[in-house]
Order: C-alpha cells, then structure tokens, then sequence
C-alpha cells in the first residue's frame, strides 16, 4: 500500500485514466465531490470513499493534483499557453501533467 502514497498521478490506475471519454471520469467526480467536503475529511472521507466503491488513494491523488496545480494547467490550456493538439500533449508531457487528466478537466471547465 505504501507504493500507492507515493507523490504524484503517475500512480493512479490505467483504468483511470483511461477513463476520459465522453466527460468526467468517475473519479475525477469523486475527487471534485472531496474538494466540495461530500465525503468528510481524514479517514471519515476514506471509509465513505471506499464504502461508495472508489478507490481512496487514487481519488485523493487526484484531489491533491487538482489542489496543487491541475486546476492552475487547465486554466493554461484554455489561455493557449499549452498549443493544439500533439503539441499541447507534448508541452504537457514534458512539464510532468498527463495530458488526459488535463484535458478531462479542462472539458469540464468549459462544459
């Protein structure tokens, strides 16, 4: 469990990530459900994470990565600050972010 805590997204799932089809993956909702507080805080939010079917650590690296800088990069992505499409998967790519998650959220900001 301890390779799961780990800093950064490159430790959520294939799964997860390939979620980003037609709108927001389940566990990028989840996540901005966290932010909002709909599942408490500390192991509170873990229990009811896990009792509703998510898995806790990847939901709250996404959490972290909305808190701490993915929220920032979307909003670079609308500004054109990244480029179209190959090259702003590069630009992202290069720069540490998943460009899909990325991506995901900037949909949902302009959605």
């Amino acid at each position: 469990m301890s390779e799961l805590k780990k800093n950064g997204l490159e430790q959520l799932s294939d799964e997860t990530l390939s979620q980003v089809a037609g709108g927001m993956s389940r566990n990028l909702a989840a996540a901005y459900d966290v932010m909002a507080n709909k599942y408490g805080v500390g192991e509170e939010r873990r229990r009811r994470l896990e009792a509703a079917g998510y898995n806790y650590w990847e939901v709250q690296h996404l959490v972290n990565g909305l808190a701490y800088g993915y929220d920032a990069v979307a909003k670079d992505v609308i500004a054109g600050k990244y480029g179209n499409n190959q090259v702003r998967i590069n630009a992202l790519a290069a720069a540490g972010y998943n460009a899909s998650l990325v991506q995901d959220i900037v949909n949902n900001m302009l959605a």
